[in-house]
């Protein structure tokens, strides 16, 4: 695959993790062409029938989304000192979300779903509400009395978040919020906007 270009605030080490969303290579012929066709009649139909952004996001756009959500965080007065991003979709703007907000420790956590055994992103998204979600790779640092923004880049149906916030709590966490760039409905603390986006800089999403 030929070199990615990211922003100069990107962690590298998620390098191989972005190089993984983009590569579409192994997908079944069939899953290819059910993605293809579904996007096709996203973009043919309006977004206020569909509740699907068709636009096609740059890095400069989620930078000026998740700024937009800064705010929103600041005007709440609350004061995170920790923010932990969902791989993939939140681990790859966690790192903004902390330089823009002034936050010296970013983290991660894997929270998943999806099936490993397909690349198809209409599958994928059908099995995010066949499936719990479960915990598969737990935050490195200490989370004890943290208060804590959780990121995602977009939220479906909310389980994600529902099972990061149980674990972070359990660990006893001192305040967790959450903080996404699209929802489609369920309740997020920091969101402004509502619906799902389909081509972010990380390759193409339900």
């Amino acid at each position: 695959m030929a070199s990615i270009e990211v922003p100069e605030w990107f962690n590298p080490e998620l390098l191989p993790l972005l190089e993984e969303k983009l590569d579409r290579s192994k997908m079944k012929q069939e899953e290819r062409r059910l993605d293809w066709v579904v996007r096709q009649v996203l973009k043919a139909m309006p977004s206020s029938w569909t509740g699907i952004d068709t636009t096609k996001f740059t890095w400069k756009d989620i930078e000026q989304m998740v700024a937009a959500n800064c705010w929103a965080v600041f005007e709440s007065w609350f004061e995170p000192d920790l923010v932990i991003g969902i791989k993939s979709g939140g681990a790859f703007i966690a790192d903004y979300v902390a330089k823009y907000s002034h936050i010296s420790e970013v983290d991660y956590m894997k929270i998943s779903h999806y099936s490993s055994n397909s690349r198809s992103v209409v599958k994928s998204t059908i099995n995010s509400y066949n499936k719990k979600a479960v915990i598969k790779e737990e935050p490195k640092v200490v989370v004890e009395d943290r208060k804590i923004i959780l990121v995602d880049d977009q939220v479906g149906t909310g389980s994600t978040f529902e099972v990061g916030k149980a674990y972070l709590h359990n660990k006893n966490a001192k305040d967790v919020r959450t903080f996404c760039l699209y929802s489609r409905g369920p309740k997020v603390d920091f969101c402004l906007r509502k619906g799902m986006m389909i081509y972010t800089p990380r390759g193409k999403d339900p």
